[in-house]
């Protein structure tokens, strides 16, 4: 075992990030240093960071308090940071939507419903079905409610191909 100073770590990681944020436009600069704005910064502190005009980072700090990225904390100099409730909605968010993988389980599981209604009918979809024909007077109810369980299986399918 050497007592060798250890070397600095290696900052080619952040010269990279350095450069590669200030290849980027105006706003996503600011939105990216707003992000990090824990503690309330002013517009002037922001428009140095992001090597930008004050003006450009006030609106563009003003646009992302407008919609609720930011709390604006202060007027007279302008004044911003993170608004902390909006990162815990989106975080609950997240957890709440459904994984590509399970949208896709689900959409198979419906599809397979539709064949099995469109196989039950022989047709297309519920709107060319008529419930008498199908069922006796007796079960013509029981008709009724598989058509509009078909008919909710067809809107879920239409909104799961939407979201995937």
């Amino acid at each position: 075992m050497t007592d060798e100073p250890t070397s600095p770590p290696d900052s080619s990681l952040a010269d990279e990030l350095s450069a590669e944020l200030a290849s980027q436009p105006a706003d996503e600069r600011v939105y990216r240093v707003a992000l990090q704005l824990h503690e309330p910064a002013r517009a002037a502190t922001v428009a140095e960071q992001v090597d930008c005009a004050v003006d450009t980072a006030r609106r563009h700090l003003r646009k992302l308090a407008d919609i609720g990225v930011l709390e604006q904390t202060g007027e007279s100099p302008d004044a911003f940071a993170r608004n902390e409730s909006y990162f815990e909605w989106r975080k609950r968010d997240r957890l709440t939507q459904p994984s590509q993988a399970n949208i896709r389980d689900r959409l198979h599981h419906l599809l397979d419903q539709d064949a099995s209604f469109r196989q039950r009918f022989d047709a297309e979809d519920p709107s060319g079905v008529d419930a008498l024909e199908h069922a006796d007077h007796v079960d013509v109810e029981a008709v009724w409610r598989a058509l509009d369980d078909w008919e909710t299986v067809r809107e879920q399918i239409e909104r799961l191909e939407a979201v995937r």
